[in-house]
């Protein structure tokens, strides 16, 4: 047996097989460490976005002037809030949609009465703001609202508010039917003091009439109450009375742009405050408040048989100058005659006028039921009404009631309306008088008149010519009377104490006194005694002797 066979299985003992060694290898290969690591740093980081991100809205714009995505940023108080992220058109093209990125932590700003507005450079009423975007470009401006209902849709506005939402005072509106206007930032005065603004100004072509917004600040709001009066005071006013003439001019701002004032009219007690957004009427100044406000009235009618040409609706009615009512109709529609007196049965003018006690009881009360008996017991008493002149320029015409009239006992009804009795007035009085006047002229013997007249004039006349003849011989009478005071001028001048003619008149005048004193003798004689002129003196008597008298012893 070979050695080969000797070491067959069969010969030797059977070998058993061994269990193959399985080794576990990990599935994962370290290739993926790193694409793992940085999944996970792209998850972080998306997270750590979204955390971090902010809250996206949308606000609308009528321009996009200065904005610029990834640039312009939203601001509060020139904080930093947000950032412009993108510009778009609407879908209808009218608008510009921004949409911007806010912090999270500025989500208080975001409700729906907060107000969106772009700052750039603005010229206006309240003057130049928004210079410091020059350098810095323009951004927008959030001022938060009241609101506690979040939205993030908002419509930004054209111009930046007046005043904040947060302030404390109150809003009004006015409504003006007047010429003034009134813009956006205008002041509102009281007193002379700028207590608020203008915030909005609108006008309403179906109503035409403009409505604004103004806002009064705190401790001023206080002042508004329901009989507060509120007038423009646009420009310079200049008033003239019989006291002499007033120019009133608002404040600077006022005077260049315009401006609103309130307070109380002819020394009114303050009323009950009022609401927010409580309506008030603006007038065109303070004198024209008690033209143009609105009065209760009791409306009656004058059946006018003079014309009504030059009356117009809003004229004055007045009671002795005093004001107390407005022409409402200055003439009745021609249906509502026909339906009230027929056709063809009334051929005067019905002119409606309202009767308005308040002017009368200014901070008083009287109501129109206890007026409107008093203006019947007037009217019963001869009151009456005339259409007068109210200015010879324009020519237009006023209602006056005055007294005097022929008294009634009942007064009469024109369809729902009392009725006034009319008088004539105006130029239709003026009229009749020239009239009468012109028919007494008539009734003058005008033709004898006028010849004796004539024969007046031709009798001046031979009087004038007469007149110029005596005249003529005064004059010559003069001259002949200046030649002759001429003449006695030079022959008194002869006569001067120094000239020759009066030392030869003075020593002949000399010499007749001597004289006369020598006849005064012979004068005196011949008074005595007229014959001794002709027998000469009497012979005296002889003298006869005495003897001396002989002293006692």
């Amino acid at each position: 047996m070979t050695s080969n066979e000797a070491e067959t299985p069969s010969s030797q003992a059977p070998i058993q097989a061994q269990e193959p060694l399985v080794v576990h290898k990990s599935r994962f290969s370290k290739i993926w460490i790193l694409p793992i690591i940085a999944l996970l740093i792209g998850i972080g980081m998306v997270y750590n976005d979204w955390r971090n991100r902010g809250i996206m809205i949308q606000v609308e714009f009528d321009t996009a002037e200065g904005l610029e995505a990834k640039k312009t940023v939203l601001k509060n108080r020139n904080v930093d809030i947000g950032l412009v992220d993108k510009i778009s058109f609407s879908n209808d093209k009218s608008t510009i949609l921004v949409d911007i990125e806010v912090e999270k932590d500025m989500s208080s700003f975001l409700v729906e009465d907060s107000e969106f507005w772009v700052v750039r450079p603005r010229i206006g009423a309240t003057g130049i703001t928004g210079i410091g975007t020059l350098l810095s470009g323009a951004y927008i401006e959030v001022s938060p609202g009241n609101s506690n209902i979040e939205q993030f849709a908002f419509t930004g506005l054209e111009n930046p508010p007046v005043t904040s939402l947060n302030a404390d005072g109150i809003h009004v509106r006015l409504i003006s039917r007047g010429n003034k206007p009134l813009k956006v930032g205008n002041p509102v005065m009281h007193k002379g003091f700028e207590v608020g603004a203008v915030e909005s100004a609108q006008y309403d072509d179906l109503e035409q009439e403009a409505h604004y917004d103004i806002f009064i600040q705190a401790p001023f709001h206080n002042l508004v109450t329901e009989n507060t009066s509120f007038w423009n005071v646009s420009g310079l006013s200049v008033k003239t009375s019989t006291q002499g003439i007033s120019v009133n001019m608002a404040s600077l701002d006022a005077l260049v742009s315009g401006g609103v004032e309130f307070g109380l009219v002819d020394g009114a007690q303050p009323g009950v405050g009022v609401p927010q957004n409580h309506e008030f009427v603006v007038y065109d100044s303070q004198e024209s408040i008690d033209e143009q406000r609105e009065y209760q009235y009791i409306q009656y009618v004058i059946l006018v048989e003079d014309s009504v040409g030059g009356l117009h609706k809003g004229a004055p009615v007045e009671y002795r100058g005093i004001r107390i009512g407005t022409v409402a109709e200055p003439y009745m529609e021609y249906w509502e005659i026909i339906d009230i007196a027929g056709v063809g049965k009334e051929e005067r003018i019905p002119v409606v006028v309202n009767l308005e006690p308040e002017r009368l009881m200014k901070n008083g009360y009287i109501s129109n039921d206890i007026f409107q008996g008093m203006v019947d017991d007037w009217i019963r008493e001869g009151l009456t009404a005339t259409i007068e002149n109210a200015n010879l320029l324009t020519g237009s015409l006023k209602v006056t009631l005055q007294p005097g009239g022929e008294q009634i006992t009942e007064v009469t009804r024109f369809g729902e309306y009392s009725v006034i009795p009319a008088a004539s007035g105006g130029f239709a009085s003026l009229s009749k008088k020239l009239d009468n006047i012109m028919g007494e002229l008539e009734q003058l013997p005008l033709n004898e008149t006028i010849a004796n007249l004539n024969e007046l004039i031709d009798s001046t006349d031979e009087t004038m010519v007469t007149t110029r003849l005596s005249l003529k011989r005064s004059n010559q009478t003069l001259d002949a009377l200046e030649q002759t005071m001429q003449e006695l001028q030079s022959t008194l001048s002869g006569l001067q104490p120094d000239s020759q003619v009066y030392r030869s008149v003075e020593q002949v005048m000399l010499k007749v006194e001597a004289t006369l004193d020598e006849l005064k003798p012979l004068v005196k004689e011949v008074t005595n005694q007229p014959n001794s002129l002709v027998f000469g003196q009497a012979a005296k008597p002889d003298e006869e002797p005495v003897a001396p008298k002989k002293d006692k012893e």
